[in-house]
């Protein structure tokens, strides 16, 4: 399921919003949508209903539309942010949020479906992949992206892979389970840790900060690797 938020508190704006979306997504299994004319609505929404899409006005009287991204991205750090606005100042602010794209509202009807198809591919893509993992007695599947980061103990036979509420235990190397989650967006990044790196937050000289608060060492050795395929990872997912 890829749930979609829009907020306007124009609700004219609101309806050709969701007009762009509910077209975009014909034809797709398990898209839906929500529309808001109150920032604080929706906030208090996402505490029950996941959001992957965040569609929003900046410019709206109360709570703007930057700190209602920024309040969703405590709750997600995996939201994905287009900002629509019908002031081109408010895309600089839009940048400087990390937002995926910022929409003048003049150009919502050309430009809107576009970054719409290419997020939506994205996380298709993401729900599709699937694995099982856990003991012969205590097997599960999971959604690959669930996972956050997988972790070894020195000596140990079994690894823990940490998932977004609960954490499950394989008798398997740290390599095999990367290999088994078909590397791509699993990284080792120190002897006894591999991450997801859709999962990351932050990078810092040392450490890489994940969407659960959860903080990972890097080793030296590995730093400049890991720099090197997070930049190259986050180009390709667009972010």
């Amino acid at each position: 399921m890829i749930n979609i938020s829009m907020i306007d508190d124009d609700r004219t704006a609101l309806q050709m919003i969701q007009k762009c979306v509910s077209k975009t997504a014909e034809g797709r299994n398990g898209v839906s949508f929500a529309g808001y004319e109150r920032p604080e609505d929706f906030l208090e929404e996402i505490k029950k209903r996941r959001c992957h899409v965040l569609i929003s006005d900046i410019d709206m009287p109360g709570m703007n539309g930057l700190e209602a991204a920024r309040r969703a991205k405590e709750i997600n750090p995996r939201v994905f942010i287009v900002f629509v606005t019908a002031h081109m100042e408010f895309a600089i602010e839009g940048y400087r949020m990390d937002a995926f794209q910022y929409v003048l509202k003049s150009e919502i009807s050309e430009r809107l479906p576009g970054i719409l198809k290419k997020l939506m591919d994205m996380l298709e893509r993401e729900q599709r992949d699937y694995c099982v993992i856990g003991t012969k007695s205590n097997k599960k599947k999971v959604l690959c992206d669930e996972i956050i980061w997988i972790k070894k103990e020195k000596n140990a036979k079994y690894v823990t892979y940490i998932l977004e509420n609960e954490c499950c235990t394989e008798r398997e190397s740290l390599e095999g389970a990367v290999k088994k989650l078909g590397g791509g967006a699993f990284l080792i990044v120190e002897r006894g840790c591999a991450v997801n790196l859709r999962h990351v937050v932050r990078l810092t000289d040392c450490a890489l900060h994940l969407s659960n608060q959860d903080t990972v060492a890097i080793s030296r050795a590995r730093m400049a690797g890991v720099k090197e395929k997070l930049n190259r990872f986050w180009g390709e997912e667009g972010w």
